[in-house]
């Protein structure tokens, strides 16, 4: 070495040494102790596989998954829609209704008059469509959005509008061709079988 550099003596090495072995040993210690994959950390073309091959297979999941909803709902619309052309318009303007009123943040403004004579208007339209109905799933729901109109009228809560507002929208997708299907909220019967 030249004149200013020095030699590690046997200090020094013995230092290096037993701190290389405690790092060593701490991190089999901890690795141990946390279930750590050491490997892991030095296979990282392995990992992005993994995780790609795992992002694959959920959205193709989910692909499948959607085509089944979508063939679903048609059935139901072939079945039970066709069927069911009155409740079908009628369930199609209150839906209209509930998305002006109470969409894209509205609900947290309501108009109590209005959404009062909108909740008469859903309780007598439904009493006077009922005896039409020949499903007992869609018999089931539309009873079920009768009390929801009935709650709505004597406690007037936001919940209350929200949940006649998803019955609707639910009910619409299965009786006509309301395309708005990539969110079903499962609150009615008749779609039951398509939301799980």
């Amino acid at each position: 070495m030249g004149k200013h550099g020095r030699k590690m003596g046997w200090f020094g090495w013995t230092f290096t040494t037993v701190i290389l072995v405690v790092l060593a040993g701490s991190l089999l210690f901890f690795s141990n102790l946390f279930h750590l994959d050491l490997t892991a950390f030095f296979d990282r073309d392995q990992q992005k596989t993994v995780a790609k091959e795992e992002k694959d297979k959920t959205d193709n999941n989910k692909e499948a998954k959607a085509k089944e909803t979508v063939d679903k709902v048609e059935e139901v619309q072939d079945t039970v829609g066709q069927s069911h052309k009155e409740i079908g318009k009628f369930v199609s303007d209150m839906h209209d209704f509930y998305n002006e009123t109470t969409g894209y943040g509205a609900i947290n403004s309501l108009d109590w008059d209005e959404q009062t004579k909108q909740a008469e208007k859903v309780s007598v339209g439904i009493d006077e469509e009922i005896t039409s109905v020949k499903s007992d799933v869609l018999r089931t729901d539309l009873e079920h959005i009768k009390q929801t109109a009935d709650t709505v009228l004597s406690k007037k809560t936001t919940d209350s509008v929200r949940n006649l507002h998803r019955l609707f929208h639910d009910l619409d997708i299965a009786l006509n061709d309301y395309n708005g299907y990539d969110k079903i909220w499962g609150v009615t019967e008749t779609l039951k079988a398509v939301h799980n």
